[in-house]
């Protein structure tokens, strides 16, 4: 199962809304120099998506995960 239709099924679903579309985005932090610089740069995944509701009503929703 993709990332894409976990979250569908997940969250949305018992909701009552569908997922219309995702984009996975790469983000990064703020560059954190520690004492013994070891890491990366803090990059990580995230998804935003773009649901609908299934009732009558013209909403829609931006969401972050």
């Amino acid at each position: 199962m993709s990332a894409k239709s976990a979250i569908s099924k997940e969250i949305f679903a018992p909701l009552d809304e569908r997922m219309l579309g995702a984009v996975q985005v790469k983000r990064r932090t703020k560059k954190k120099i520690p004492f013994l610089a070891t890491g990366g740069q803090g990059e990580y995944l995230t998804y935003i998506c773009l649901s609908d509701i299934k009732s009558a009503s013209k909403e829609k929703t931006f969401s972050e995960f």
